[in-house]
């Protein structure tokens, strides 16, 4: 193997620890930043919490936020992984394959769920503190209340859905043969 490629392996080896670190740091700002708006409402600061009540639309689109952090770097974290325990020239070691496909097909459902579920109940949360603050909502008020709820939850479950098929599709990889690619 060639020196730039060895160098490359342990790059992306030190690549995957750096986004799992990421990735955690992402998830712990997101409930921090939820945290703290919630926590908003508990501080007097001598103004009244309706008046204050509009940030707290704000906490989907937050929490969507960090979501596609979290998510995009998941994803890359799961590429890197792959690559190394299928690829050939990875030259990884037997443990480090079996590893991978360990991984692949007993793979954690549970985490990006419950980022899922975190941000929906978020989101649930921040809707009935809401509608609980603003009880003489007018019709037009009433139906952006209701939109933005419903585009909110719908968005946050898309997101899970796409991301979960994204990393099956990770999952299937299977490293090219060098005869076949063109020019070779």
């Amino acid at each position: 193997m060639d020196e730039s490629d060895q160098e490359f392996l342990r790059a992306l080896h030190e690549e995957k620890i750096r986004t799992q670190n990421e990735r955690a740091d992402y998830v712990t700002r997101k409930l921090a930043f939820v945290t703290v708006l919630f926590g908003i409402s508990s501080v007097d600061m001598g103004i009244k919490i309706a008046d204050l009540c509009w940030l707290l639309y704000f906490i989907p689109l937050v929490a969507i936020s960090y979501d596609l952090y979290i998510m995009s770097a998941d994803s890359r974290i799961k590429r890197i992984g792959i690559f190394l325990g299928r690829h050939p020239v990875s030259r990884a070691g037997a443990a480090e394959r079996e590893w991978e496909r360990f991984c692949v097909v007993y793979r954690d459902g549970l985490a990006p769920s419950a980022n899922m579920f975190f941000s929906i109940i978020v989101t649930v949360a921040a809707a009935v503190f809401i509608h609980s603050q603003q009880t003489l909502l007018t019709g037009g008020m009433k139906l952006w209340f209701a939109t933005w709820l419903a585009i909110s939850l719908l968005i946050i479950v898309w997101l899970w859905m796409r991301h979960m098929v994204q990393i099956k599709s990770i999952g299937d990889y299977a490293p090219f043969n060098r005869e076949r690619l063109p020019g070779r």
